[in-house]
């Protein structure tokens, strides 16, 4: 439980300030009509971030910080332009137009830069559970100063939201107070994407608001209950996502998502004319969805209950030892459920120096290998053949499961093999899996991030290889 404590709360402080500000800025953009102008500006963000990463800057530096806001201000401007008093065009085509834009921008830089896909798939899904404490300290300042600026126009950014036509007719310069908000939320969605990326930024943005609506129409009691729902949906997302080892952002996502289904149904049911009947349909919904999800995993389900490698199975294979152990696995992923006979002693047979196959290529591990070897694998020599796979198979995604296999065995014993991938020139997602694995074995992080340079991540992987040779000094 400390060592839970110690690796979730930075983040879930984290979370707290990004519900307080986007709570707020919700409600506008829900009560303006342009539900995705968040994720709009948010990935025209994640475009200047994805540009200086093309450039060789740091994805988390500060030159980095400055080509999103940047591009953010560049949305803004463009948004605010686009708000048409005619209404002859809906803003929100505009908003759809940039997101699409954006993203096929973000794709097409992407594609140029080195580990470009790793890291657009971190910008849309963060890296919540490596927050520090200064990036929360700068910022929460500057959230402060945004709120401070809304605030003492809250009179006019209220109008310009909720009575449009109201506020043009007294005179209020329409495009300026669009812009300035916008500007605004561009500086909130700037620093919200570099802590937990576009899908998490827009949930906390839009969800606990249209929550809020649901059950509310004055602003302060909304803006409380958008807060409480944060709150939990937050402390609830992380820990399912410590539990269950999911990735944290997207875990949030999907317990707002879950959250906003409840309190839907929730309405529904206090609403509803004839409450027995509404009952019926959720209960009746749910039995459905319930079905549905038991048929989807079935047999997944089944594959589970399968013996071990050697333990009934009719397969055989022959041929030179490559040959044998190439034919098994072959076979191993055709019927995960019927392994071939013998497959375990042989990977871990001497004789068949797995070592050597895997060095010179004779031998092709997939990545999806290690999870049927994990499953169907009782021999005693299972440990050899995950220590040969994590330190000498050629794919990297490879090596990284075989490690994370050694730790669900034996715990730390494989925590050398991520501090190599850490080191080594390998994708983002799998710096991600390996730092996030030592940091559960450990239950610290020694201030790494995988999205800084190699030169910047060094002493972070010092200091757990000091760790573990202060730990385990006789690499136990």
């Amino acid at each position: 439980m400390q060592q839970a404590f110690e690796i979730l709360l930075a983040p879930f402080v984290a979370c707290l300030i990004l519900t307080g500000i986007h709570t707020y800025l919700g409600l506008h953009v829900v009560s303006r009509g342009v539900i995705f102008v968040d994720l709009a500006l948010a990935q025209i963000a994640a475009l200047g971030a994805t540009f200086a990463f093309l450039l060789g800057f740091a994805a988390h530096g500060t030159v980095s910080y400055l080509y999103s806001l940047l591009f953010a201000f560049i949305g803004a401007a463009i948004f605010s332009i686009s708000h048409l008093r005619d209404k002859r065009v809906p803003q929100e085509a505009f908003i759809g137009i940039a997101f699409a834009v954006a993203s096929a921008a973000t794709i097409l830089i992407a594609d140029r830069a080195p580990e470009g896909s790793e890291f657009v798939q971190a910008m849309l899904t963060g890296a919540l559970l490596w927050v520090t404490w200064p990036t929360i300290a700068k910022t929460a300042v500057i959230y402060a100063l945004i709120g401070v600026l809304h605030w003492i126009y809250r009179k006019n950014f209220l109008m310009m939201s909720l009575d449009p036509e109201g506020a043009a007719s007294a005179g209020f310069s329409v495009r300026w107070w669009d812009f300035l908000f916008y500007m605004s939320f561009g500086f909130v969605i700037t620093s919200s994407v570099a802590i937990a990326g576009v899908l998490l930024v827009f949930s906390f943005l839009v969800i606990p608001s249209v929550i809020a609506m649901l059950f509310a129409t004055g602003t302060r009691v909304r803006l409380a209950i958008g807060w409480c729902v944060g709150t939990v949906v937050s402390m609830v997302g992380l820990g399912l996502s410590y539990t269950y080892d999911f990735p944290s952002g997207p875990a949030v996502v999907v317990t707002f998502g879950m959250t906003l289904v409840l309190a839907a149904t929730a309405r529904y049911l206090i609403h509803a004319e004839r409450r027995g009947m509404a009952l019926v349909r959720v209960l009746a919904t749910v039995v459905l969805i319930a079905l549905g999800i038991r048929l989807a995993f079935a047999n997944a389900a089944t594959g589970s209950l399968v013996q071990g490698i050697g333990s009934g199975s009719t397969a055989e294979v022959t041929g030179s030892p490559a040959e044998q152990i190439n034919a098994g696995l072959e076979a191993l992923r055709r019927s995960p459920d019927s392994p071939p006979a013998g497959l375990g002693a042989l990977l871990s047979d001497d004789d068949a120096h797995l070592h050597s196959l895997l060095i010179t290529g004779q031998v092709e591990f997939l990545e999806d290998d290690v999870g049927l070897l994990a499953a169907n694998l009782t021999d005693g020599g299972a440990h050899e053949v995950f220590e040969e796979l994590a330190h000498h198979a050629p794919d990297p995604w490879v090596r990284l499961r075989a490690a994370q296999a050694m730790v669900q065995m034996d715990g730390v014993v494989a925590a050398d093999a991520l501090m190599d991938l850490l080191a080594a020139d390998v994708p983002l997602m799998i710096k991600l899996e390996a730092s996030g694995t030592l940091r559960e074995i450990s239950g610290q992080s020694f201030g790494f991030d995988p999205t800084r340079t190699p030169e910047e991540q060094r002493a972070s992987i010092a200091s757990w290889r000091a760790w573990l040779k202060t730990s385990y000094p006789d690499g136990q």
